[in-house]
């Protein structure tokens, strides 16, 4: 064997494969930027913590004892951060069912309610009950803001301060808060993965160019795959919720018809942004390589691990951007909150626009391209 032709035949042939890569405009940015941006989203989405979350503080009392607490939570700033723990909002007069309803209607992570009596037992050594209300469909901020403050009170000059934590909507863990999210991000993911190989993966092996050259029309094509993605995510989202209810001991207080109606709309843009990534790709491995960078960091910044408040502003404007943040808000106010249709009218309304943006662009890219 001539050891030299090899090595010549073989350095043709990787040539040839660096060639065959760079023809793919599509799959270039892609193979360089995941690694970039998945460091980027792991690092700042898996924070953990809690910052500038809104607590409204409710105190019927004009004492110092009472005003030197509220200052004491409001100027609080985490030993390894540079943001207060807490953004402080202040009311008096608020009972307990009306303070249940603003947690509901997720305008606050937690609300603290003082009485009026408290400055005046504190000085008499007396003990005192204060009530927090967290949102405890938020696990971990929830769990975050009540040890913070147990800690506040476990001094010795409030020893005598104890404090009730009423469960709103009932014992809940880690997993209560994750399980919504993970149904939609399966959704989501799940979605536009079938979607690629019911288009890029049907162009590259001459599937779909035999199907177009039936009398069968391209509107069709696309409200077909349609109605099979709809049918198939549905059936994974019950799979999946009944799997964690009785596997996990998942709560599920909600409406499974309003799960429904937001994981329609909610696949309807997942198809589009599938159908849309399918057309500009020119094979399954320009497809996969979009996709991924698209709907992988997606979980790090829309809080389907850790809440929104736990990440920095700017990956923030990003969640507000990506469907899969409005979806996540959604199903766990219905699975977790038990709340109905008008608590989540506005994501549903925002899931619509999405649904119809994505849709239209898919549909006039797949008549263009394909």
């Amino acid at each position: 064997m001539d050891l030299k032709k090899e090595i010549r035949k073989s350095w043709v042939i990787m040539i040839k494969e660096f060639r065959q890569i760079i023809r793919k405009k599509a799959f270039m940015i892609p193979m360089f930027m995941f690694p970039i941006v998945m460091i980027v989203f792991f690092g700042y989405g898996m924070g953990g913590t809690v910052k500038n979350a809104d607590v409204l503080i409710v105190n019927d009392d004009t004492g110092i004892a009472s005003s030197s607490l509220v200052q004491e939570i409001g100027s609080f700033i985490p030993k390894y951060g540079d943001d207060k723990m807490f953004s402080i909002t202040y009311t008096k007069d608020m009972g307990q069912s009306e303070a249940e309803r603003k947690i509901d209607s997720g305008l606050y992570k937690a609300i603290l309610i003082i009485p009026q009596d408290y400055s005046e037992r504190v000085a008499r050594n007396e003990s005192v009950t204060l009530t927090l209300l967290t949102d405890s469909s938020d696990t971990s901020s929830s769990s975050i803001i009540i040890n913070f403050m147990k800690q506040l009170f476990s001094g010795t000059s409030s020893s005598l301060v104890t404090l009730k934590i009423p469960d709103i909507y009932g014992k809940l863990q880690y997993i209560d808060f994750l399980t919504p999210a993970v149904i939609a991000l399966t959704v989501f993911m799940g979605t536009i993965q079938t979607m690629g190989y019911a288009i890029a993966g049907e162009r590259q092996d001459g599937t779909l160019v035999r199907i177009m050259m039936t009398p069968v029309s391209r509107g069709a094509i696309i409200l077909g795959k349609t109605l099979h993605q709809l049918v198939l995510q549905l059936a994974r989202a019950v799979v999946l919720i009944i799997g964690a209810i009785v596997i996990l001991g998942v709560t599920m207080n909600g409406s499974w018809l309003l799960v429904a109606l937001v994981l329609i709309i909610f696949t309807l843009s997942a198809v589009g942004l599938g159908m849309a990534i399918s057309a500009v790709s020119e094979d399954m491995t320009s497809f996969q390589a979009i996709s991924m960078l698209i709907a992988f960091p997606s979980m790090f910044a829309t809080g389907v691990f850790y809440p929104l408040s736990s990440v920095p502003d700017w990956m923030r404007w990003i969640a507000y951007m990506v469907p899969l943040s409005y979806a996540n808000d959604a199903m766990r106010t219905i699975m977790i909150k038990g709340l109905g249709l008008s608590f989540i009218a506005n994501d549903l309304i925002i899931l619509a626009l999405f649904a119809i943006f994505y849709f239209a662009l898919g549909v006039y890219l797949f008549r263009r391209e394909v």
